[in-house]
């Protein structure tokens, strides 16, 4: 995209509208290569910059403090995103604070949350481009977890029973380890190595709602492409957008910004 084509864009999506927000790079260097930096990007909009970033650990306010020597006077401050549970006390003290003598508004510090890092039964069967058999309706239900099992059933039985919500990932031919699956609250099962499962487990899992995923890939490698999408997709379903919409009424500051950009609410 050029430049004359950011403006265009703008002026088409900004018509009648009192504040535009714009959806940024995913770091400080994206677009380089085509001479649309993120900083040359704000000043061609003439916009102001909120930065949002993954708290993993304290190198996560490398990039904030990064951020606001990079754009300078467009930069308001930052939300500290997707903090471990144990952490949220300690970030929305003592980290914030540190920002805070660093001249760093923190707007917000949202947890981490399965449910906005789920992926959809479809969402998952179009990474692995897996077929699905059984039910054609429960296509877009929400995967929060990941399960692997290779042990026995009775104690495949145990270990699914401690997690809801999930995917379990077992070979096509692990008949028993599919039907523990199925007596437990399993949103679909992956079953790797292209092979298709028992009359038995089609039978049970129609009767019981649940999605097969016919995966050609054996199991570790059918783990690893599902993870590296996990968090990754849009946040588009119902259920996502309602949590998230939670979590900002509750953790964001929205009074403070719109001060902060001279805007009434």
């Amino acid at each position: 995209m050029t430049g004359g084509a950011i403006d265009r864009a703008l002026a088409d999506v900004s018509k009648d509208k009192d504040v535009v927000l714009i959806e940024g790079a995913a770091d400080l260097v994206e677009g380089t290569l085509v001479g649309l930096p993120p900083q040359k990007v704000a000043e061609r909009l003439n916009a102001r910059v909120l930065a949002v970033t993954k708290y993993a650990n304290d190198f996560a306010l490398d990039g904030v403090l990064a951020a606001q020597a990079q754009f300078g006077g467009r930069f308001l401050g930052a939300v500290l995103n997707a903090v471990a549970q144990p952490r949220i006390e300690f970030v929305e003290q003592s980290v914030a604070a540190a920002l805070k003598t660093r001249g760093v508004t923190v707007y917000a510090t949202l947890p981490q949350e399965r449910l906005l890092l789920s992926m959809t039964v479809n969402e998952i069967a179009d990474v692995l481009e897996a077929e699905i058999i059984g039910p054609t309706d429960r296509g877009e239900e929400l995967v929060e977890n990941l399960m692997v099992s290779a042990m026995s059933m009775e104690s495949a039985l145990s270990y699914f029973r401690r997690t809801p919500n999930k995917a379990v990932i077992t070979g096509g031919d692990r008949a028993d380890i599919q039907l523990a699956a199925l007596e437990t609250l399993t949103r679909c099962l992956v079953l790797t190595g292209n092979l298709r499962p028992s009359p038995l487990i089609i039978g049970r899992a129609e009767e019981l709602g649940v999605p097969l995923i016919i995966a050609g890939q054996d199991t570790l490698s059918a783990v690893q492409v599902i993870q590296q999408y996990f968090g990754k997709t849009r946040l588009r379903q119902p259920r996502k957008v309602e949590r998230f919409q939670e979590l900002l009424d509750a953790r964001f500051d929205f009074a403070r910004l719109y001060a902060d950009l001279g805007i009434g609410h």
